[in-house]
């Protein structure tokens, strides 16, 4: 990053400057953060309480699998239908990677397709994998 750039965009630095100054760092950060919390929130009314960790204000849950799936299966499954996931391998540095995802929620999903997302994720979840397939 060094050998590429030695300093920050000077009109980059002027416009967060300016957008400190004004305030309008500040509405973006509440925006954000109201967002992440309705799609947290969307979360919680379609998971099962206890299934997954997470923080109010993340774009982030870790999906810990049940019912015999594996980081694989799930991943392979997901992505048959769309949805994207990352496989705990991506998050581990030593030892044998837990049985879990990582969900983001954010990104230019919208909710409606969002929640149609979590809606097959729990159902998903709920069967083995290979009963997985019987969601319409």
């Amino acid at each position: 990053m060094r050998a590429n750039n030695v300093m920050a965009s000077p009109l980059s630095a002027a416009l967060a400057t300016r957008w400190i100054e004004d305030g309008t760092a500040d509405s973006i950060l509440r925006f954000i953060r109201a967002e992440a919390a309705a799609r947290q929130k969307l979360v919680a009314e379609i998971l099962p309480a206890g299934s997954y960790r997470s923080d109010p204000i993340s774009f982030n849950i870790w999906l810990p699998l049940t019912n015999g799936w594996t980081r694989s299966t799930f991943g392979s499954h997901m992505r048959n239908a769309g949805i994207g996931v990352v496989a705990s391998d991506a998050f581990t540095v030593d030892g044998v990677p837990d049985e879990a995802v990582r969900v983001c929620l954010g990104g230019a999903i919208q909710k409606p397709e969002l929640k149609g997302a979590l809606e097959f994720m729990a159902h998903a979840l709920e069967v083995a994998p290979e009963m997985a397939g019987s969601f319409f």
